[in-house]
Formats: C-alpha cells, structure tokens, sequence
C-alpha cells in the first residue's frame, strides 16, 4: 500500500516535488496547485469556491459550501477512511489566516487519531505535532526551531543537541519559552511523555 497520503490546499504552494506513489488529494482549490506542477491527484474534493467551478471526473466529491468542517479536514477523514496515518499537506499556510489556525488544529487531530501530520508552506516551513513520544531532527537542518504546547499544559518535555537545551520541562500554551531555538549540526531530540507539542523548522524546498 502507498505509505503517504499527500494533500493539496489552495494555499500558498509555490513548489511540489516527486510526490512518488503517493495517495494524492486535492481540496478545492489545491486542485489549481496540481495543474500548475503536473500532478495527477488520486481524489479531489470541496465545495470548489476557490477553484471556481465543479470539476469533472470520477474522483470528485462535491461538499455544500455549507458545512461543518473546512476541506481540508475533509480530505484529512478521506484518507484516514483509505487507512493513511500518515499526511503531508501542502498550501495548509499562507492565504487565510483562520484556514492557517484551523490547519494547526488539524495537526493535533491527527495526533489524537495515532496519525502524524506535517504542513509544508511555500518558503520551506515544516510545522508538525507529536504525542507522548520522542522524535529526532536530521543534523544537517539549519536556522531557527520552536516548540509550542498545543495542550494546556506537555509534561516531561526534554529537548537535546539545539542551542538551548532543556530535560524535564512542563509547558502550556500561554509561554514563548521555547521558541526560536537553534540547531547546532547535531540530530535534535524532542520529547514529551504527557501531551501534545506543536514542532516549527524551515527545510531547503529543492
């Protein structure tokens, strides 16, 4: 089976790589997205007001404007109801600013599903969430990294080979404390034994 389930917002998008075999799914306007680059979506989906019409084909689910759950938390529960767990979304940033909250939203969904998602923005930034775990950050990442507590408060948050270092921290989601760390060309260890951790880094998007 396809191991990643790839989403198109109508976000800003101003790259898309080989996106391989990949399950692909356009929401509503993301469908612009994959026409510019070439991408042939698996799915599309939305209620097509930022695309501008309805398109054609079999693939096509077709939503009222009128709903309960933004396009791309539709396209999330499509590829969770095809047995993804795991997501990388593009054009998820960037345009609106409520579309780009509720996306971070959708980050912490995942994560209470047993699912892991990453948002890609336009200039390189990933943002993704982590639950109870520990992950480790590729050395040769550069720049700024900052963690945000999604829940009200993460416990036994330890951070290991960045800049600033911490080991058994609790934080909540009223604090900047751990934001703007830096990587030092070492792996970067996050971990959290009790809550959810919102993650923010910048990759080269070539």
């Amino acid at each position: 089976m396809q191991q990643n389930c790839v989403i198109i917002c109508a976000g800003e998008v101003s790259a898309l790589p080989d996106l391989g075999d990949a399950f692909v799914i356009c929401a509503d306007g993301g469908l612009a997205h994959a026409e510019r680059f070439g991408v042939k979506p698996d799915l599309v989906l939305g209620d097509f007001d930022s695309y501008g019409c309805v398109p054609e084909g079999e693939d096509v689910l077709v939503y009222p404007a009128q709903k309960d759950e933004t396009d791309s938390f539709l396209a999330v529960r499509q590829g969770m109801a095809r047995g993804f767990t795991r997501f990388v979304i593009y054009g998820a940033l960037g345009g609106r600013l409520d579309h780009s909250v509720t996306n971070l939203h959708l980050l912490h969904f995942l994560c209470e599903c047993g699912c892991r998602g990453t948002l890609i923005g336009a200039d390189g930034t990933r943002v993704t969430a982590i639950k109870n775990e520990t992950v480790t950050l590729d050395a040769a990442l550069t720049g700024y990294f900052s963690i945000f507590s999604l829940t009200d408060q993460s416990r036994g948050v330890t951070i290991k080979n960045f800049k600033y270092e911490a080991a058994d921290l609790t934080l909540d989601n009223r604090t900047s404390l751990t934001t703007s760390n830096e990587f030092i060309g070492k792996p970067g260890s996050v971990a959290v034994t009790d809550g959810v951790l919102l993650l923010i880094w910048k990759e080269d998007l070539t």
